[in-house]
């Protein structure tokens, strides 16, 4: 009884020290764009594991009711891209952002905006959209070097492919001088700004 005692107390104090020293999750490797046979964009998956670059909300109530996309714009790009981005100052080749909409959370004024314990603001709810950019200076040469997709602009599930939108539905938006670097709104991104 002792000896057994004496195990299970060894084999507890394992544990104990191997959780306090666990290593950490290696990151995953980057994702390779991929597409269906028809040459559609297949859904990138795990994005929300990547870098995030920020989030901008655009409510309704601040729109006039009419807002393009009144969520939350939560915007991920692969950790790989982002060192690539800050060495270079341009996005390689492959490059995947990755844009999920996320709706606010329960609503009570007008402008969109709700109380909760830290005071009255925005907070997210439920993801309501999925949008891509994929660099692809020769695929995608007619919108200036990227490709646009849409798989859903409602709840999920969303869409498994999706194939590049037109240029007038996303490319002459982000053409038209306001991103301000490689068709990407670097200027709402902390984390792609020079520090």
């Amino acid at each position: 009884m002792t000896r057994s005692l004496a195990v299970l107390t060894a084999f507890a104090g394992a544990c104990a020290s191997n959780a306090d020293s666990a290593p950490t999750r290696a990151p995953s490797p980057p994702q390779a764009v991929r597409y269906a046979p028809d040459g559609a964009l297949l859904r990138p998956t795990g994005f929300r594991g990547w870098a995030f670059l920020g989030a901008m909300v655009t409510p309704n109530g601040l729109n006039a009711g009419k807002a393009g996309f009144p969520e939350f714009h939560n915007v991920y790009l692969e950790p790989d891209k982002l060192d690539a981005y800050h060495r270079t100052g341009k996005f390689p080749e492959g490059t995947i952002i990755v844009k999920e909409l996320v709706l606010t959370r329960n609503p009570t004024y007008p402008d969109g905006s709700t109380d909760e314990a830290s005071g009255r603001g925005f907070f997210e709810g439920e993801p309501n959209g999925l949008d891509v950019m994929v660099k692809d200076s020769r695929r995608y040469a007619d919108t200036r070097g990227w490709g646009f997709f849409n798989f859903g602009h409602h709840a999920r599930p969303y869409a498994a492919s999706a194939k590049a939108a037109p240029a007038d539905a996303c490319a002459d938006c982000h053409d038209s001088g306001a991103a301000e670097t490689d068709q990407v709104w670097i200027q709402f991104y902390p984390n792609l700004r020079a520090e």
